[in-house]
């Protein structure tokens, strides 16, 4: 008798349950052929980058995950922190469904100013390291959920002359700040 290897694609087929995990539904989900699904799952085809893409873009599974190979490892959704599970997997099929609804870059302005006043509120209570901390904290974790710019040398170069912008500014003793914490510069007329 022939022993079927265990994949990651096997596993996670396993994972999505009996209905959606079944070769003809997970080859439509994921836009492959039954073939390759079978293949790929007896461990015959080796899955590549790009089908690890479309099967995580498809079911929300993580690309290292689906890459590493490693059967036996937690599965792990495509922020490669949470736990991937079927109810994990319905959550995401049905936001992936959804039309993408327009934002209003107005909004996006003025949370982006937000953020800046609450680290600019921290320089004046005298807090900041941990304001500047913060910030690159929430810098990291978007960086790690959306990804970074294509030219990456060149927005790391602007981040870089920003902070340091930030920690001239607040370490100027002739500064005032206004309520809304814009600098008010001294007059050296």
């Amino acid at each position: 008798m022939t022993r079927k290897k265990n994949t990651t694609l096997a596993v996670l087929r396993r994972a999505l349950g009996p209905y959606e995990g079944r070769e003809e539904i997970f080859a439509a989900t994921v836009q492959c052929s039954v073939s390759w699904v079978k293949k790929a799952s007896a461990g015959i085809r080796s899955i590549t980058p790009k089908t690890a893409r479309k099967v995580s873009h498809a079911t929300g599974v993580s690309e290292d995950w689906l890459m590493a190979a490693d059967p036996g490892a937690p599965i792990l959704g495509h922020d490669n922190v949470t736990p991937f599970t079927e109810e994990f997997y319905n959550f995401y099929r049905q936001l992936a469904v959804k039309p993408v609804r327009q934002i209003d870059t107005r909004v996006v302005a003025k949370f982006t100013a937000d953020v800046l006043h609450s680290v600019f509120v921290g320089f004046e209570k005298g807090r900041i390291n941990t304001a500047v901390n913060d910030l690159w904290k929430f810098s990291k974790v978007m960086k790690a959920r959306y990804g970074v710019p294509e030219d990456t040398q060149q927005a790391v170069g602007f981040s870089r002359d920003v902070a340091a912008e930030i920690g001239e500014l607040s370490l100027k003793d002739d500064l005032a700040w206004n309520d809304d914490c814009s600098v008010v510069f001294p007059d050296n007329s």
